[in-house]
């Protein structure tokens, strides 16, 4: 898209004009942001890859039968097709692809202390933290509060 061509330009250009890195590499918080970014980078394509899994199955056989192979819960509208994800970060919070991203950016922009990705980390924060928080409100309305837990948040496990 147009913001992911004019993201990675931003960035590129900011990594240019200063030598990109204003870290030391034997630096605690270097080590800490990419520690921080491998392990977002896991969360978010995990889930992703969870999600296009559920809903390829989703689309092959009924609902019933799809929620059975997956331990997931089915919307209790008869006409829905809709899937409650759990397992893995989804038992903590709804959008866990949208957590792994945002720490995958923070964990660059601590590593690197960029001001390109400082803002970056910011950015989706600002844009993914009130789609979680949507999402959570459409789970609810759609399986109930009792199906989607107390304990399961938006976006921060345990938080919100």
């Amino acid at each position: 898209s147009c913001s992911t061509f004019f993201n990675g330009k931003f960035i590129a250009s900011e990594l240019r004009a200063i030598g990109g890195i204003r870290r030391s590499q034997d630096d605690v918080l270097f080590k800490l942001g990419l520690v921080l970014a491998v392990f977002g980078a896991l969360v978010n394509v995990v889930s992703d890859e969870i999600l296009l899994r559920r809903r390829r199955a989703n689309t092959r056989a009924t609902p019933s039968r799809a929620a059975a192979r997956r331990h997931s819960v089915v919307s209790t509208n008869k006409s829905s097709k809709y899937i409650l994800p759990n397992g893995f970060f989804f038992d903590y919070v709804l959008c866990p692809n949208y957590l792994g991203e945002f720490i995958e950016w923070l964990g660059l922009a601590v590593a690197t202390n960029n001001l390109a990705l400082r803002a970056f980390a910011l950015w989706t924060f600002a844009n993914l933290f009130p789609r979680a928080v949507n999402y959570r409100r459409w789970y609810v309305d759609t399986f109930g509060e009792k199906a989607v837990g107390k304990h399961r948040k938006a976006f921060l496990p345990f938080l919100v």
